[in-house]
C-alpha cells in the first residue's frame, strides 16, 4: 500500500467516525470535533516543519498558542471604563523604567570594559526590575480594582477579532525569532530547553498578571467571527431549515454556526498549508531539509 493510499484511508476512516458521531449522538458534537480537528491541522503544519523536516524539538508549541489567545483579547475586547484611568501613569513609567533598563544594559554592553560587563548587566537588570515594579504593582492592584468581579483587567482595543487573530500570529512570530535568535548555532537541545522557558513564561504571565489577561479568571465574551447562535435563533430562515430538517431552532442555529466555524476553519487551513508549500519549495525549504 503507497504512502497516499494509506493517507486516503486514514482520512476516510476519520470522516466516517466523525459522520457515526453526528448520527450516533448530535450533528453539534460532531462539528465541533471536527473543528478542533481543523484547528490541530494549523498547528500540526507548524510542527511538521520545524520538527518533522529540519528535526529541531520545540517542546513550546502551546506557549506559542497562548500568545494568540493574547492577542485576541488585547486587540478585540472593549476597553474597560476606568482601567486605564485608574493604572495607566504607572503603567507607562513602568514601560519606561523597562525601555530605560534595556538601554541601560546595551549601553554597559558596548561601552564597560570586557571584565566588568557581566557583573555590571546583571546589576543593571536586577536594579531596572525593581525600579519596574515600583510603578507596576500600585498599576496593577489599581486595574484589577476596577469591576474585578467581571473585569479587573485593561481590556481591548474592540476590534474585529479576525485582526486579534493576525496580531496573535505576529507575537507568536516575535517570540519565535527571539528564541531563534537566542539559539541560533547551537544543538537542538538547547532550542528544546529555550523554547519550554519561553512556554512556561508566557503561562506563568498569563496566570498571574490579572491586569492584563485577567489570569485564572479567563476572559469570557470573546467576539465571535461568525453569527452569535442566540442571534441566529431568532432569524426567520433558521426557523425554515429547522422545520425542512425535522429540528428544533436550538439546534438548527448550533449546527449553522458549527458550519461558520468550520469554514472559516478550513479557509484558514488551505492558506496556511498553501504557504507551507510554497516555502518548502524556496530555497528556504531546501535549506531546511538541508538541516536535518
Amino acid at each position: 500500500m503507497s504512502q497516499t493510499t494509506r493517507g486516503v484511508l486514514l482520512y476516510a476512516v476519520m470522516a466516517l467516525l466523525i459522520v457515526a458521531v453526528g448520527l450516533a449522538q448530535s450533528w453539534t458534537l460532531a462539528l465541533a470535533i471536527l473543528n478542533l480537528c481543523l484547528i490541530s491541522a494549523v498547528m500540526a503544519l507548524g510542527v511538521n516543519i520545524q520538527w518533522g523536516y529540519a528535526g529541531l524539538f520545540n517542546v513550546g508549541i502551546m506557549g506559542f498558542a497562548a500568545l494568540g489567545g493574547i492577542g485576541a483579547v488585547l486587540v478585540s475586547m472593549p476597553p474597560v471604563p476606568g482601567a486605564l484611568g485608574a493604572g495607566g501613569v504607572n503603567l507607562g513609567l513602568a514601560a519606561l523604567a523597562i525601555v530605560g533598563t534595556l538601554g541601560a544594559a546595551l549601553y554597559v554592553r558596548e561601552r564597560a570594559p570586557l571584565s566588568l560587563r557581566k557583573p555590571l548587566g546583571l546589576a543593571t537588570v536586577v536594579a531596572g526590575y525593581f525600579v519596574m515594579r515600583i510603578f507596576l504593582d500600585p498599576a496593577s492592584e489599581a486595574i484589577e480594582a476596577v469591576d474585578p468581579a467581571s473585569a479587573g483587567y485593561l481590556g481591548g482595543l474592540g476590534l474585529p477579532i479576525l485582526i486579534g487573530w493576525a496580531v496573535g500570529g505576529l507575537f507568536a512570530a516575535g517570540a519565535a525569532y527571539l528564541v531563534g535568535k537566542l539559539t541560533l548555532g547551537l544543538r537542538s537541545d538547547y532550542l528544546a530547553i529555550a523554547t519550554l522557558g519561553i512556554s512556561e513564561i508566557i503561562l506563568a504571565i498569563l496566570k498571574n498578571e490579572n491586569w492584563l489577561t485577567r489570569g485564572v479568571k479567563n476572559v469570557t465574551g470573546l467576539p465571535r467571527p461568525v453569527p452569535d447562535e442566540r442571534v441566529l435563533q431568532e432569524a426567520p430562515w433558521i426557523a425554515d431549515l429547522a422545520a425542512r430538517f425535522g429540528t428544533d431552532t436550538i439546534t438548527a442555529a448550533a449546527v449553522v454556526a458549527r458550519l461558520a466555524y468550520a469554514c472559516l476553519f478550513a479557509a484558514v487551513l488551505l492558506i496556511v498549508l498553501w504557504l507551507a508549500e510554497r516555502a518548502l519549495r524556496a530555497p528556504w525549504g531546501r535549506m531546511m531539509r538541508a538541516i536535518r
